[in-house]
């Protein structure tokens, strides 16, 4: 499977909510704010050795209302690495979808949050970073894809490997970003676009990657 390069395949490890908790710090100068500092002192607590102090922090960024859903994905990740999970009816809640559509070239990704935000990562390196989080047509056009990815996620069981597979040329792959873990399927991209629950996944993501790219 071909690999993103450049910004895209950095950007890429940060996506899904599953970074290692040594990579999961903020980046620049300056105060970072919160839950940045929070998850500072959770990695200072686990290289000590004191994994309960760790998970009670990782618990309060979980359940703190408002944050990035990346955070929130994140502290369910480490959470999870700790043998502690979600309550039943958070454990599906989908807070972020992503599609992995064949190009000749690779793979291309797109990938949009429960908060508003999106990212696209072109096969070529390239990405956009979308964060306008005020424009209305977006937001709908995002919760309208959330959506479509809830019905999916409600039917089908979590992955329960550290990684997820790779996808075969011609492949693609619908994602979907709980608290509980990942949930996705994947088969040839022309059997998915036909298939009455996946179709809609698709054409819904489709609906996104347009509106994100015309205003970029």
């Amino acid at each position: 499977m071909h690999r993103q390069k450049g910004p895209a395949g950095e950007l890429r490890q940060f996506a899904f909510g599953d970074a290692a908790v040594e990579a999961w710090t903020a980046h620049g100068a300056g105060d970072p704010g919160e839950p940045w500092l929070s998850f500072d002192r959770a990695r200072r607590q686990v290289q000590a050795g004191h994994q309960d102090e760790a998970a009670a922090i990782w618990r309060q960024i979980a359940t703190t209302d408002g944050l990035e859903s990346r955070h929130t994905l994140q502290a369910w990740h480490f959470l999870r690495q700790t043998g502690q999970s979600p309550p039943p009816d958070r454990a599906t809640l989908v807070l972020g979808t992503a599609v992995e559509m064949p190009v000749p070239q690779g793979h291309d990704l797109l990938i949009a949050y429960r908060d508003g935000s999106a990212r696209y990562l072109n096969y070529s390196g390239k990405v956009l970073v979308w964060e306008a989080r005020s424009d209305p047509e977006v937001g709908a056009a995002i919760t309208a894809w959330l959506s479509a990815g809830q019905v999916i996620s409600d039917a089908i069981g979590v992955w329960d490997r550290p990684s997820l597979p790779p996808v075969p040329p011609g492949h693609a792959r619908l994602l979907m970003l709980t608290p509980g873990g990942h949930r996705f399927g994947q088969a040839p991209a022309a059997a998915l676009s036909s298939d009455p629950t996946a179709g809609p996944f698709i054409a819904a993501a489709t609906r996104v990657l347009q509106l994100i790219t015309s205003r970029a």
